[in-house]
C-alpha cells in the first residue's frame, strides 16, 4: 500500500474553482480490488469555509494522471439500498433525466487520511457502488446500509486543475488522455457544492454547482475499467488574421483580434478560434469559429447588456435542461462549459479571461444562442447566430 502523495497538490493549498475560493483540507488514499490486486488512488477535500465539501481525485492511469470532480445531487426517483444492490453491470437507469448504462458495480474502502477530514471519514470505512455512463457523462450510485447518494462525476483536464490551484501544469502530469474510469463511495455526511462549467468549442470540462440540504454523502472513489483515450484536437488553420478585412453575411468587418482557446468536455477536448471583429459603426462583436470539435460552423456574437445582472455565484449554479431567461431572450441551457487562453493577437476579447480559467454556459432558444462568461469578477452575455457565408 503506498501513502506516498504523487501530486503537487497538498493539504493547506488554495485555490478558485467557479469564482469560488477553496481550501484543500484532506488527503484521502482510497483503494478497491481487482481481480487480487489493490488498486490505490488518491482524494482531496476541498472546503469552501462553510459546511459544503467537494471532491477532488486523482488517479494514474497509463503513467499520467486524471483528474475528476464529483458533486452530489437529489434524484428525482430515488433507489433504495436493496434495488441498488441488485443491479449488474449493463442494466440501464435513469438517474438524473438520462438513461445511462452501468458500466461498473464494486465497493471501495478508505485507507490512508491526512489532513483534517471531515468527522464522517475514517480509515477502513467500505462503501458499495455502481458507475453509469451515458453521452461521455457520469453518475454514481453510493451505500452503505440503507443511506443511498448520488453523484455527477466529471473528468477535468490536469492543465486546468493546476490554473485552478495556480500550479505548473508539468508537476501534475497532466495526460493528454480522459478516460472513463468507474467512481464510487464511502460514507460522509455533507452536500457537495462546485461549479466549474466550461463552453464547449475546445477543451471543456464541467463541473456542476449544487444546491442540497444535510444528508449522508458518500466518498466518491474510482475503479478500474479499459481506459477510452481521448486526444486534444487541434485548431484547424485560422481562416482569418488580425487587421484583415472581412464580410460575414454580407456586412463588412475588420478582424480586431485573434485568440486561440482551449476547450474541456468529459471526454472530449480541443482548440478553436475566435475573432473580435469591429463592424462599420465600431461595434465589437464576437466571431466563433468551430463551435464544435467535430462539426466545423461560425457563430457571431454581439454583446448582451442585461438590464439585471446575474451574478458569477448565480450563473454558476445552473445546469443543463434548465430554462433561463435574459430579457428578451428565453431557452434552455444545452452546454456547460471552461475555457483558457492559448494564444492571442491583440486587445482581449471581453468575458474570455486571459489567465486562469473561464466559466461559460450556451442556451439556445426561438431566437438565437445566448452565452455566459464568467469568472469570479463579473459575468458577460453574448446573444449570436449561425453564420451561413464567412468571405476573407
Amino acid at each position: 500500500m503506498s501513502t506516498i502523495n504523487p501530486t503537487r497538490v497538498s493539504v493547506g493549498m488554495t485555490g478558485t474553482f467557479a469564482g469560488k475560493p477553496y481550501t484543500v483540507i484532506a488527503r484521502v488514499v482510497m483503494s478497491m480490488d481487482d481481480g487480487g490486486e489493490t488498486y490505490y488512488w488518491n482524494e482531496f477535500y476541498l472546503s469552501d469555509g462553510s459546511d459544503r465539501i467537494a471532491m477532488l481525485v486523482c488517479e494514474e492511469v497509463h503513467g499520467a494522471q486524471q483528474w475528476r470532480l464529483f458533486t452530489e445531487f437529489a434524484p428525482p426517483q430515488p433507489l433504495t439500498a436493496r434495488e441498488a444492490g441488485m443491479k449488474k453491470v449493463g442494466e440501464r437507469v435513469n438517474l438524473d433525466g438520462v438513461t445511462a448504462a452501468i458500466t461498473v458495480v464494486d465497493e471501495s474502502r478508505v485507507h490512508f487520511i491526512e489532513g483534517r477530514a471531515p468527522d464522517w471519514v475514517s480509515v477502513g470505512d467500505v462503501a458499495q457502488y455502481f458507475n453509469a455512463e451515458a453521452g461521455g457523462k457520469m453518475w454514481v450510485v453510493s451505500w452503505s446500509g440503507d443511506e443511498v447518494e448520488y453523484y455527477r462525476g466529471l473528468n477535468l483536464n490536469g492543465e486546468l486543475v493546476a490554473q485552478a490551484l495556480n500550479l505548473p501544469a508539468i508537476p501534475l502530469k497532466a495526460a493528454s488522455v480522459i478516460s472513463k474510469v468507474g467512481i464510487g463511495g464511502h460514507g460522509a455526511k455533507r452536500v457537495l457544492n462546485l461549479a466549474v462549467v466550461l463552453f464547449g468549442l475546445g477543451v471543456v470540462a464541467i463541473m456542476r454547482s449544487c444546491d442540497g440540504t444535510s444528508g449522508l454523502v458518500r466518498h466518491e472513489s474510482a475503479s478500474i475499467t479499459r481506459p477510452i483515450v481521448v486526444q486534444r484536437v487541434p485548431a484547424p488553420p485560422p481562416p482569418l488574421t488580425a487587421g484583415t478585412n472581412v464580410v460575414i453575411a454580407g456586412h463588412s468587418y475588420q478582424v480586431v483580434t485573434h485568440r486561440v482557446t482551449g476547450f474541456t468536455k468529459v471526454n472530449a477536448q480541443w482548440n478553436t478560434h475566435h475573432y473580435q471583429v469591429s463592424n462599420e459603426n465600431g461595434q465589437t462583436n464576437l466571431l466563433v469559429v468551430c463551435w464544435q470539435s467535430v462539426t466545423p460552423s461560425l457563430h457571431l456574437f454581439s454583446l448582451q447588456k442585461a438590464e439585471r445582472h446575474p451574478t458569477p455565484q448565480l450563473s454558476a449554479s445552473m445546469r443543463v435542461g434548465e430554462q433561463i431567461k435574459l430579457d428578451d431572450f428565453e431557452g434552455t441551457i444545452t452546454e456547460l462549459l471552461m475555457s483558457h487562453e492559448v494564444s492571442r493577437t491583440g486587445p482581449p476579447i471581453a468575458g474570455f479571461g486571459t489567465n486562469g480559467l473561464t466559466y461559460h454556459y450556451v442556451a439556445t432558444g426561438s431566437n438565437g444562442t445566448l452565452l455566459a462568461s464568467w469568472n469570479t469578477e463579473r459575468v458577460v452575455f453574448h446573444r449570436g447566430q449561425a453564420v451561413v457565408k464567412l468571405t476573407p
